[in-house]
């Protein structure tokens, strides 16, 4: 379909340009923790079983921040080749970007939701929790996580094909691309799933503190904590702003629009940060790639490996306490 060029004045030209180098700086600087991320938790084989959920939400953003820099450096090139034009929605979603603003906005979502849960049933249900929540379990949950975000991405390809008579915005939002009812529907996973993972991190936390009788359950209390500061960062950096980006231009007409893509950028941002500062382990692990192991002799960090036979005891109380009863 052709749709009838729009022009726009210098000025605007400018201000987006200016915009789009913004995104790229913030893009590429997200990008490149998340990596740092991933890079740690796939060193060692203790790391990749035991934060593989933490891997997967890095993955998941480092795709929404590699969306920021795509959807930069590629408009700043329309507008210099004085191509950056009104185009229908199917020809929006060939532009790279919009696939992975999906499946970076809502793989985070669910695997925030999927680590908050797994709070809940550590502190709640301990006993189930360590005989149940195994590597295999995990990364069954993360799998679900992957493959339900791939299919919602085949809905919005199956909705930009419907709208392909439709003229949109050559930025080529997820909404401009998919249309308003898939745009609704993106928007209602990324926005409500944060809060309901905060939700359950406040109610592991409060447990937590309540149970607290041993030094197992102190340490629990510092993962719940981890958990808790990821959840509530995604909602006030990604989840509010997109609250924004959903009704821009229908309910309301705000010009701090450009930035909350920054806020939901500056989301991607802070996994490394956040693992860093609260887990000590991780920052042992990161400092010593750094330093190519010379900076070892100053971690005194046990090892700590999940045996069958720490499971089998675990089942074995379980065992003797109900005979017991």
């Amino acid at each position: 379909m052709q749709c009838n060029q729009t022009l726009f004045d210098n000025a605007t030209l400018v201000a987006m340009l200016n915009m789009n180098k913004l995104y790229m700086s913030f893009g590429s600087f997200a990008t490149a923790t998340n990596i740092v991320c991933i890079l740690v938790v796939l060193s060692t084989k203790q790391m990749r079983q035991k934060y593989v959920a933490f891997g997967l939400l890095s993955f998941g953003d480092m795709l929404n921040a590699l969306a920021m820099v795509l959807a930069g450096s590629v408009r700043t090139q329309l507008i210099y080749n004085n191509s950056y034009g009104t185009l229908s929605a199917l020809d929006c979603f060939r532009r790279p970007w919009p696939y992975f603003f999906i499946v970076g906005g809502q793989l985070p979502a669910f695997v925030l939701v999927v680590m908050a849960g797994e709070r809940m049933i550590a502190v709640f249900k301990p006993i189930f929790y360590r005989t149940y929540v195994t590597p295999k379990t995990r990364a069954m949950a993360n799998i679900i996580c992957v493959v339900l975000s791939i299919l919602s991405l085949l809905i919005g390809i199956f909705f930009s094909y419907l709208n392909r008579d439709v003229c949109t915005s050559p930025a080529c939002t997820t909404i401009g691309s998919t249309g308003r009812p898939y745009g609704t529907f993106n928007y209602s996973l990324i926005v409500p799933l944060p809060f309901v993972a905060l939700l359950l991190n406040i109610i592991a936390y409060i447990g937590a503190k309540r149970l607290i009788v041993s030094a197992n359950n102190e340490r629990e209390l510092k993962k719940v904590l981890v958990s808790f500061v990821l959840a509530a960062l995604a909602v006030v950096l990604s989840a509010l702003p997109n609250v924004i980006l959903w009704g821009q231009g229908v309910y309301w007409n705000v010009a701090i629009v450009p930035y909350m893509y920054i806020g939901f950028c500056c989301n991607s941002a802070v996994d490394l940060f956040a693992f860093f500062f609260l887990k000590r382990d991780f920052r042992h692990r990161l400092l010593s790639l750094i330093s190519c192991g010379y900076l070892n002799r100053y971690f005194k960090v046990p090892a700590v490996t999940e045996t069958k036979v720490r499971r089998n005891m675990v089942q074995n109380t379980s065992v003797k306490l109900a005979a017991r009863s």
